[in-house]
Formats: structure tokens, sequence, C-alpha cells
């Protein structure tokens, strides 16, 4: 390996092995960097080069005005030499665009067709933030294909939306600002021989009807199914975009959930798109819409095997933070006794969660979470919460998932990481794949409570308390100081972390009263 083979990112660097690309050497490492389609194609791992060079297959992908800032796709990039590297700064990428074409299909759904100023390359289901006169931003998913002019967003209206009401006002000839396209569910050539489940509600459905489209031209050889729901007849809108898919390569079916439609009779898109009861482990799984519905289709989609690094996820989430719902959750959750007798009846479950914490507290990307939590602890909390979900116990007294995360950033990537670690390890104590697939639903129940881009408060009694700050304590039992080690004896004040439980004796914390008179 080349001594400068290398990259440097938030203050670590991350060695570069002969033959690897930069970012799975960066996630080999515990990166904390974002990622999805691993191919150049959604951008999602976009990175800035203040030095070094990160060679030319990073860059290739990208156009200009991107390469003149720095920015490069590790997930491209085959030969780094020497890089510092920063988080790619998207304000500096504005874009301009006409407005070519408004228009609705359905009364609070808008079709705007946008000219970009200058030349760009997009696909569907990426994502561009369209700015309103104020510049605040909006994310919205690209629905026409790589061929198209025009840059086609759907919008649904709202009356109260900062932008959405805004761009309801805009006409042929107007010029708007966005950033990006990046990101997003994208199709890409590596699933070209698999089948695709498509399930979208409201315009998710014209992101996956353009999704659909692209992969058929571009030469997809599997099976592609698309579901398309919504409340009302209005939501199903799709008319001329799903009459452009080819019928022998595109199954199209829609359905809203509170009205017959045509012949097809009042149902929810989830319930008929996994009806059929397909095993979905060689299956690409595509989501878009309500975040409700995306929700539930990704644990269906779990427990019908869909593997969890092929299930592409776009939950229109509103600007409100989510409302955790574990504990109505955890009521509807019945026992299974099946489960728990194929776990040993706790004996296998036991060795289970040794073998995975052992693995847990040397993974770079979940170790730190676990801080001053001793490992047999963490097996303790685990197997009694699981023990009360498969054999119907009440021994598990910690907190509800959310409350649990509720200072944890965790991305959808590290929440996958840690599902195929800890089922990885399941499977090699011989767990039945049909209990493994129900016991990984169960977890995907908690997705949205655990994931989140930022920290949150702690709920107490309905409301959302941010413990932040310190506080000083006297302490009943001896303990050691987080910030020297030290022993800390009973009676001691300190100081300690409201969120995080650390404490810290006197002299940490400059106030040395161990010689005072």
């Amino acid at each position: 390996m080349s001594s400068e083979s290398w990259i440097r990112f938030e203050g670590v660097r991350y060695d570069v092995r002969p033959g690897e690309r930069a970012l799975e050497a960066m996630l080999r490492q515990g990166a904390p960097v974002t990622f999805s389609c691993r191919k150049g194609t959604c951008r999602a791992c976009m990175l800035q080069a203040e030095s070094g060079d990160p060679g030319a297959a990073a860059i290739a992908p990208l156009p200009e005005q991107y390469r003149a800032l720095g920015f490069f796709l590790p997930c491209c990039a085959d030969a780094v030499e020497a890089v510092e590297a920063v988080r790619a700064d998207l304000s500096l990428c504005v874009e301009e665009a006409l407005v070519a074409e408004a228009f609705r299909p359905a009364p609070d759904i808008l079709c705007l067709r946008l000219e970009p100023m200058r030349a760009l390359s997009w696909v569907p289901g990426q994502v561009i933030d369209l700015m309103n006169g104020a510049g605040e931003s909006r994310p919205f998913s690209v629905v026409s294909a790589k061929d198209d002019y025009y840059l086609e967003v759907h919008i649904r209206v709202r009356s109260a939306g900062a932008v959405s009401a805004w761009a309801a006002g805009l006409g042929v000839g107007d010029s708007v600002r966005f950033r990006g396209p990046r990101g997003g569910l994208v199709w890409h050539e590596s699933l070209a021989d698999r089948p695709l489940l498509l399930v979208g509600t409201g315009t998710g459905g014209g992101v996956l009807a353009g999704i659909a489209r692209h992969a058929v031209a571009s030469g997809h050889r599997g099976r592609i199914r698309l579901f398309h729901g919504g409340r009302g007849a209005d939501d199903l809108y799709l008319g001329p975009w799903l009459s452009a898919l080819p019928k022998d390569r595109v199954e199209v079916v829609q359905a809203a959930s509170r009205e017959a439609v045509g012949d097809m009779h009042a149902a929810r898109i989830t319930d008929l798109a996994f009806a059929d009861g397909h095993d979905l482990a060689d299956t690409a799984v595509f989501l878009s819409g309500n975040p409700d519905m995306v929700e539930t289709a990704r644990i269906q989609a779990v427990a019908a095997g869909a593997a969890l690094d092929r299930i592409y996820a776009d939950p229109f989430e509103p600007p409100v933070p989510y409302a955790p719902r574990d504990a109505q959750k955890l009521k509807v959750i019945e026992a299974d006794p099946e489960l728990w007798e194929a776990l040993g009846e706790g004996a296998t479950l036991t060795r289970i969660l040794e073998e995975f914490y052992a693995a847990v507290y040397e993974d770079p990307l979940l170790a730190p979470f676990f801080h001053r939590v001793t490992k047999q602890r963490a097996i303790e909390k685990q197997y009694s919460f699981l023990q009360d979900l498969f054999h119907g116990t009440k021994l598990y007294f910690g907190e509800k998932p959310f409350n649990a995360h509720h200072w944890m950033v965790i991305s959808d990537e590290v929440f996958d990481h840690r599902e195929a670690l800890f089922f990885g390890i399941v499977r090699r104590h011989g767990v039945p794949e049909p209990m493994i697939r129900r016991w990984a639903a169960l977890h995907e129940m908690f997705r949205r409570e655990i994931v989140k881009p930022t920290p949150r408060g702690v709920l107490r009694e309905g409301m959302e308390v941010h413990l932040e700050g310190y506080s000083r304590e006297v302490l009943d039992i001896g303990a050691v100081c987080d910030g020297c080690s030290g022993e800390v004896p009973p009676g001691s004040t300190v100081r300690m972390h409201v969120r995080t439980g650390e404490i810290f004796c006197a002299k940490c914390e400059g106030r040395d009263t161990t010689n005072a008179a």
C-alpha cells in the first residue's frame, strides 16, 4: 500500500488498500460517511477535497461545476493520494431553471417541468431541494428520466407549505433556484437481473413510474411490479405516466384506501403489494411516499425475506419531528412461543447475545454508542427486552426504544449495519430462516424510533425534554471518573452530564479539594 493512499475525514485518517475503493475503506474503518448506491449515481457519499488527489475515477461522473469545487465520489475513488476531505457544501451549488410547464394533474398535485439554465444530468428518484423566494427549501424527488429534456418534479400542494404553496403560484417562464440533484432511491445496473417491487403512494408513485421507465430503458431484465396507492381517486393521477410504461415489462396495480376506483375495490396498497406471499430474498424493493406507508411496507418486505441492502426507501417526512409510537407498537406485539422455543427457551438467545456484543464492542461504527455501558449490562438489557417480546414475560424495566436511543444520531446505514451483524450471528446459531424473518420484522418496527439525523429529547409524560448541561451530585457509592479514570470515593461531589450520565471528579474540573483544610 502506498504511504500516501489515504483520506483524512473529520479528523481521522483512513488508509486505503490496493484495489480498494475509498468508500469501502472508510466504511471498513468506521467513518461516519453517508452512502447509498455505491455506484456513483446517487451522490449521497460525495465529499469535497481540500487538498490531495482523489483520482480521475472519483470525479468522472460529476459535472464540471462540482469538479471545480473539489467535489468527488469516494465510492468511485480507486486511486486516492493524501486527500484531506470534508462534507460537500451543497450551498455552493445553487442551480437555476426556467419553468417550462406547470399544471395540475389532480386538484392538490402540481407537476413542474423545469429547464435548467446549464447542462445537468439526473436519474429518476434523485432529489432536488427547491428554494422559494425567501430561500427556504424542501426536497422533491425527480420523476423524469435521464434522456428527458426537462427536469420534472411532482409536488403535493399544501396551503401552509412554505415551498409547495409558493410553487403553486409559478407560471411558465418563471425562474426558480434549487440544489442538486443528489441522493435518492435510484436504479442501478447491478439490479438488472433482479425482480423489482415498487410501492408508492401519491406523488411517490410518480417517482416510481420514472424509476420503472428508466430501468426498462436501461435494459432491466427482471420482473417489475409497480403498486400505486392513495386515499382517494385524486391521488391516482398517474394515468399518462403509467400508460407510457410497456405493459409486457411492467405490471401496474392501483388502489385507493378509502374508495373504490374503477374495477379496484378500496384497499391499502401495501396489502395488495404483499398479498401473494412472494419470497423477496432476491428482490429489490423501492418504497416512496407517505412515511407511514413506507414504514409498513418496509416491515412487510423484511418479513418476506428482502435483504436490508436491497430496500431503497424515500419516506416523504414532514418538516416537523416524528412523534414516537413505540409504546403503542409494543402493546400490539404478541408473544411468539415458537421462536422462543427455537431459541432454546433462552439458552441459545444468551449465546447469540454474547457473541453479538463481543463483536459490537470491537466494531468501529457501533462501539461508540456503548460508551460507559458494560458488555454484560448490554447483554442483560437486550435479553430481558427480547424475552418479554417472545415469551410474554414482564421483566424488562428499561427505557423504550426511542428514549433508549434519543441522543444517538443513527443513520439508516448504521441501523442496517447493526441488523446485518446481528442476524448474521443468529443464522450461525441455526435459527430457522422463517423465524429470523419474523424476528427481523420486529426490529424493523422500531426503525423510526431509532434512526434520526440529530439528537432528540427524552419523552417524559408525553413531553420531549432535552437533557443537556451538568448537575452537581453527591455519590452514595464509589465510582470511577470518566475524565481521568481515577477512583471517586462515596460522599464525593461530582459534576454529572445530565444526558450521558458521565461523572467528573474535582481534579478533572479544576477544583481539587483533596488538600483543603
